[in-house]
């Protein structure tokens, strides 16, 4: 079956056909560097039906909780995991598209009606992490493991195409109305899950190895990392922003070193805020320290407000407003996911 990721309108015209193929040469490009190339027709079709899905969950006329509902009915079983692989691929397609990819990362999506996060929260089961714990609540941190046991898939539910880098798992955190990101999903593809005494000993090998790159600078800025901590360079260079200023080293401690805190996003909350308060003298030099650094974030990321560090964040509001990527056979969200209106039940 041929794929072909098309714009849904043809009067969008030539130059929107140029930019869908320049799209999908990209993720060719991406695919074939990664050794998936052989699956490139069912990720195609992957990330077109994660879209549809996506695009459901968000706009589906439903309450949360029956988004919820829904999704627990689908918890462990080959539907569910199809689902949820799809969707990562999609997110993963976003990132193709803004350069973002990663060997190891996460992404904090947009979800203002916390609506993705209840079918993530759904699907998975309660977990331990050590991410973001500031900022999720108990009961709020779950995971999926992304592989059954060989021939759990039928005929007609073929085997999702395997996620970058050997991920097999998705650690989800829902964000609550945080005060700087309102309602947000943060979603970890990992490449062990939680079940076993093998999968909890890689995760303590890999816990250790963060511990170690925490305390070695430079270690949160390596190449194929896209995690939610703020790179070892930008942290120097706040400290050095804003220790002369009255409040500078609470700020330093609000923002959060390695990971731990507002972020960023909270860097580029206090540096405007003090450019911005007019009534305050900043010392000799801060000034322009201030101005380069607000500069330099602004310059380097995308939703620089929002942000915890380098993950790839995703406003999927304005994503599934967009033209979605195609592919043949995909029509719409998955049969599961396909909604009545709440009036048809009654």
């Amino acid at each position: 079956m041929t794929n072909n990721f098309l714009p849904r309108s043809d009067s969008e015209g030539l130059e929107s056909l140029d930019q869908t193929e320049d799209k999908r040469n990209s993720l060719d490009a991406y695919l074939a560097g990664i050794g998936l190339a052989k699956w490139r027709t069912e990720i195609h079709s992957a990330i077109a039906q994660g879209a549809q899905d996506v695009l459901a969950i968000m706009t589906q006329p439903w309450s949360v909780d029956e988004i919820r509902d829904v999704a627990r009915r689908m918890q462990h079983s080959p539907e569910g995991i199809l689902q949820v692989t799809n969707i990562m691929w999609y997110l993963t397609f976003l990132g193709i598209e803004r350069g973002q990819t990663f060997v190891t990362g996460a992404y904090l999506c947009r979800d203002p009606e916390g609506r993705l996060s209840a079918y993530f929260g759904g699907m998975g089961t309660p977990r331990i992490s050590s991410h973001l714990k500031r900022q999720s609540s108990p009961g709020c941190t779950t995971g999926i493991d992304l592989r059954l046991p060989a021939g759990n898939f039928g005929i007609s539910e073929p085997p999702p195409p395997p996620l970058p880098h050997g991920h097999c798992h998705v650690l989800s955190i829902a964000i609550v109305n945080d005060k700087r990101r309102g309602n947000c999903l943060y979603l970890k593809p990992e490449r062990y899950g939680v079940r076993g005494i093998r999968n909890l000993a890689h995760h303590a090998v890999m816990y250790g190895k963060s511990l170690k790159r925490k305390h070695t600078f430079g270690g949160n800025e390596v190449p194929g990392m896209r995690k939610e901590r703020i790179p070892d360079d930008f942290v120097a260079a706040f400290a050095e922003a804003v220790t002369p200023l009255d409040g500078g080293s609470d700020a330093i401690a609000e923002v959060g070193r390695r990971g731990k805190g507002e972020g960023i996003g909270g860097m580029h909350e206090f540096l405007t805020r003090r450019l911005g308060d007019g009534g305050t003298a900043l010392p000799e030099g801060s000034e322009k320290r201030i101005r380069h650094l607000l500069e330099r974030l602004e310059s380097a990321y995308d939703f620089v407000d929002l942000r915890f560090g380098n993950e790839v964040v995703i406003d999927l509001p304005a994503e599934v407003k967009r033209s979605l990527p195609e592919a043949s056979g995909v029509i719409g969200p998955s049969l599961l996911l396909r909604w009545p209106s709440p009036d048809a039940t009654r």
